[in-house]
């Protein structure tokens, strides 16, 4: 069996595996999605196996009648901040703004929604889609401001927007993105094998030294934004329950939480448990 991933920017730990021969045992193949709603469409439609993805998605996908699994965390946490231009300073001066997002509901749009209502400022939301998108749309001035990570922060920056909010600064426990599959792959020999292939990344990421690992992701199309990725990795990929517990604060804060759906039971730890094992009798 062929694994189909979507991912917006390959993670460090999948680029580690790769890079070290990890995934020799099984057959990835990765497509750079250009939004969440393309990753729900694909997934419905039997088109990718498994994406990385914000793990908020959850809870709209789950609604949408699509039956996935949460299995692994493959970031520590997602660098996140609100870029404007112009003369922008603080969150204030973003009212009335174009703001772009990927989704209005679900993802890291409700990031945005929960500091900007705390902050007492209303905007006018435009769906624009994924990051590089949402990129592009800042730069030619169809929106005002939207959230970006790497390596779009930096090129952002490098264009002259401004970072208006450090994301991470104000919520330390916000969870990096999640590999989320089709719940009919949870007991396959391909997952197994693949979370094997990122587990020995992650371990091997950690007896390198920064250099080396930033040199690793600078070949690997980061550029100036490698130094944070690098810093952002994933350790772990056993899921955070504090970064579940926020998500579901957020939601439950915006008052969108559904009723009937908990992240905690979506999450499923076992394939990566069995995979842990496996990888370490291997060794």
């Amino acid at each position: 069996m062929i694994l189909r991933q979507s991912h917006f920017v390959p993670p460090v730990s999948y680029l580690l595996a790769a890079e070290l021969g990890f995934l020799r045992d099984v057959e990835v193949v990765p497509t750079r999605t250009p939004s969440s709603a393309e990753q729900l469409r694909a997934l419905l439609a039997g088109e990718h196996d498994m994406v990385v993805t914000a793990i908020d998605n959850l809870f709209e996908w789950t609604r949408a009648g699509a039956d996935l699994r949460l299995v692994a965390q493959v970031e520590q946490t997602t660098p996140l901040g609100i870029y404007a231009g112009g003369d922008v300073e603080s969150l204030a001066d973003l009212a009335g703004c174009r703001f772009a997002v990927d989704a209005p509901d679900n993802g890291f749009a409700l990031i945005a929604k929960h500091l900007l209502r705390d902050a007492g400022v209303e905007v006018d939301y435009v769906v624009v889609g994924g990051v590089r998108e949402r990129l592009d749309a800042l730069l030619g001035g169809q929106v005002d401001a939207t959230l970006l990570g790497p390596p779009f922060d930096k090129l952002a920056e490098k264009a002259g927007m401004r970072r208006v909010v450090d994301v991470n600064a104000l919520l330390p426990e916000l969870p990096g993105q999640g590999l989320v599959v089709r719940a009919e792959l949870l007991a396959s020999a391909e997952l197994e094998r693949y979370l094997g292939a990122l587990v020995r990344g992650v371990a091997a990421g950690e007896s390198m030294t920064d250099a080396e690992g930033i040199e690793l992701l600078e070949r690997c199309g980061y550029q100036a934004a490698a130094t944070a990725a690098w810093g952002a990795r994933a350790r772990t990929l056993a899921v955070d329950e504090r970064g579940l517990g926020l998500l579901t604060a957020i939601r439950r804060s915006l008052g969108i939480l559904p009723p009937d759906i908990g992240l905690e039971e979506i999450c499923d730890g076992e394939p990566l448990l069995r995979a842990t094992r496996a990888a370490t009798v291997g060794n």
